[in-house]
């Protein structure tokens, strides 16, 4: 980006700018929405050199449409009317920008077409004269000081000037005679100027033409309208959109696209019908990126799905071809997977970009219904164990590719080539102590472990009806102790109230269940709102608690409103077991069906690594050292035991402890604690 010192223009080199189709819009800026009343506004600080922000404009070094500024009537016929469109070239605009100083408005279209609209009378703006002006001093005033306010109306009291008028009188050369004519048209003329004397009138002409030239000059004062001119790449014109947008509308490279394809291959159009037709929410990049990886392998060379590649790559023949497959492959992704239970609730998937692999699996097959026994098996080990191993978290555009090649072999029957696949597809999850430290919404591990309690019981019941969870359904990730009752201060017999506060937010603690019914939960115990929904919703209760792995006795036991932590507990072990089960307990299976011949003579480690326990009970760490982070290194805390931390004399789980020094939603302590005594993180003294 180049050339980013403020520079100034006048209003009439922005009216001019507009005319001459040399300052417009990207085809996907929002439209104009100021009301009249924030023009008024704009003008009377103008008026009053008060500044109105700094516009920012861009030079592209790339074709896209784009469309003028909106000269729609506000109202009535004509104000529906499609806004204008030019579809530019790469050569086009780069010759436009180096020859007739062509650019785009990044920041400001609300000012701009507000100050253009009302100049050219588009809009009806006028000034309103003071009434009481001293008539001997007139040619010392300013615009400022002979100005009452700016309106959408003349005054009948006072003269107004209209903004369009001052404009007309540049641009034709008026004649103050031509000038006096359209003053006589006025309201005041007409209703205070009849059966005064000559020389009242006069003077009153005189005022008009005055103001009017000094509104004139206010148009062409050079230093009025502060912009910035951004010399900008592809890829730094989509960030800038994507970091920049007000009034929460979002803009991404997707809304580029659909500005680069518009007169070739209408998205937004597409994008609109999809969603009329589908149940399914159309997530729009996947759409794109997996058109741009069919496109990238079909073509040779290195396959690319990132936004540059895509915005300078990808043509309207390209979506013309793909488009209507790449989205029966997306929808038949997605209802297999609500079929099959790998997702309770499209809101809830873990990661959405996962089933962009899926869909190149399902391209090779042509259906779900061709895959045989040893492909699902496959499907489903790799699903779990890449949200298990957070591997879709960052750098997801290599991991897509990655694994949409792994598929693909897959779906044609062949054995996996790429040397060091299952060797990444190591669960994060090691233990069932490690659960305690998810407690984000916003983890691929947290949301991956509540859909995966859907998958193993082949659907979570809802607790009002029994009937199984419907992947339409708004769900909400509801506490079974319910953090207000923890905070509450009940009567824990089996852990402090302190600790228990800390691990109430924990995945292990969590299920989804329709919103209405954790609305009506609140803070009573378990045992309470259980028996209650039981009683007075769903008599059937007790046969929906174990597809969330719970204790059907939770209705009617009071006991476990006091045994908080073995509830954590046993739940914890319930769900590593299936974590285990559908993860690493099949790696070794599955590196004989499909590992390569030199990958099948390796041993895979499957095992656990020694915990921090594990640790303490060798000698390698000891109770009472100090530990602290990267990113806090001069906040210690002092290890306990192999769970917990003391810092500023509170007694913390280490997990916690953690996250808090760092700042991150789930971490791994071994890797981001480090012991003082040796500057090494706990990772280094594992083995």
């Amino acid at each position: 980006m180049h050339d980013t010192q403020s520079q100034t223009e006048s209003l009439l080199d922005v009216v001019k700018g507009i005319d001459a189709k040399i300052i417009m819009l990207p085809e996907f800026q929002r439209d104009f929405r100021w009301e009249l009343d924030q023009t008024y506004d704009l003008f009377d600080s103008l008026n009053r050199d008060i500044f109105i922000g700094t516009l920012i404009y861009g030079k592209p070094s790339f074709g896209m449409t784009l469309r003028e500024i909106d000269r729609r009537p506000r109202r009535g016929k004509g104000s529906n009317a499609p806004l204008d469109t030019h579809d530019y070239s790469t050569e086009q605009i780069t010759k436009l920008g180096q020859t007739q100083n062509f650019r785009l408005v990044l920041d400001g279209q609300q000012r701009i077409t507000s100050i253009y609209r009302a100049i050219t009378g588009l809009d009806t703006v006028y000034i309103l004269l003071k009434e009481d002006l001293d008539k001997a001093s007139l040619g010392e005033l300013t615009l400022e000081q002979m100005v009452a306010e700016v309106s959408g109306e003349q005054s009948r009291s006072s003269i107004s000037v209209k903004l369009s008028d001052a404009y007309q009188a540049e641009v034709n050369n008026l004649e103050d005679e031509d000038l006096t004519e359209i003053f006589a048209k006025s309201h005041f003329a007409q209703s205070q100027l009849k059966d005064v004397d000559i020389d009242t009138r006069r003077q009153a002409e005189r005022l008009y033409r005055r103001a009017t030239r000094k509104l004139i000059d206010l148009y062409k004062q050079q230093k009025l309208i502060a912009y910035y001119l951004l010399d900008m790449s592809l890829d730094k014109f989509c960030v800038f959109f994507e970091r920049s947008n007000s009034r929460g509308i979002k803009l991404d490279f997707v809304d580029i696209l659909a500005a680069k394809l518009y007169h070739g291959f209408n998205l937004r159009k597409k994008i609109e019908e999809f969603e009329s037709e589908s149940h399914f929410k159309l997530n729009r990049e996947i759409i794109v990126r997996s058109i741009s990886y069919i496109v990238a392998t079909q073509r040779g060379g290195q396959v690319k799905i990132d936004r540059k590649y895509i915005l300078e790559n990808l043509e309207a023949k390209d979506f013309d071809k793909y488009w209507d497959d790449v989205c029966r492959l997306y929808t038949d992704s997605l209802q297999y997977f609500a079929n099959q239970h790998y997702v309770l609730s499209q809101d809830w998937m873990p990661s959405e970009n996962m089933i962009i692999p899926v869909m190149m699996l399902l391209r090779q097959i042509g259906s779900f219904d061709q895959m045989n026994e040893e492909q699902r098996q496959f499907l489903e080990w790799w699903y779990w164990t890449s949200l298990m191993a957070n591997r879709y978290s960052s750098a997801s555009n290599e991991t897509i590719i990655f694994d949409s090649g792994i598929l693909s072999q897959v779906a044609q029957g062949e054995r996996i080539t790429a040397r060091g696949f299952f060797n990444r597809m190591r669960p994060l999850v090691t233990e069932p102590g490690d659960l305690f430290s998810y407690t984000k919404k916003s983890s691929a591990i947290y949301r991956g472990i509540l859909n995966l309690l859907g998958y193993a019981s082949q659907g979570l019941k809802d607790w009002n009806s029994t009937q199984t969870i419907d992947v339409t359904m708004r769900l909400e990730d509801h506490h079974i102790y319910p953090r207000a009752y923890i905070t509450g201060g009940p009567d824990l017999a089996d852990i402090e109230r302190e600790e228990a506060e800390q691990l109430v937010d924990c995945v292990v603690n969590r299920t989804l269940i329709p919103k209405l019914l954790n609305i009506q939960v609140g803070k009573k115990a378990p045992t309470e709102y259980l028996s209650e929904l039981q009683k007075n919703q769903n008599s059937k209760l007790a046969e929906c608690l174990p597809s969330h792995l719970l204790p059907a006795d939770m209705i009617t036991d009071e006991t476990w409103n006091s045994l908080f932590k073995l509830f954590l507990d046993e739940r914890a072990q319930a769900i590593y077991t299936l974590i285990e089960n559908y993860t690493s307990g099949r790696t070794v299976e599955m590196i004989a069906r499909h590992g390569s011949q030199a990958e099948e003579q390796e041993v895979l480690e499957v095992t656990g690594k020694p915990r921090l326990k594990d640790m303490i009970s060798s000698g390698r760490v000891r109770v009472g050292e100090r530990v602290y982070t990267r990113k806090q290194p001069t906040c210690f805390a002092t290890i306990i035991d192999g769970e917990t931390v003391e810092y500023e004399g509170e007694r913390i789980l280490i997990n916690t402890w953690g996250q808090k020094m760092t700042g991150w939603p789930s971490i791994s302590i071994y890797q981001s604690v480090l012991l003082e005594r040796n500057g090494q993180p706990l990772e280094k003294l594992r083995y």
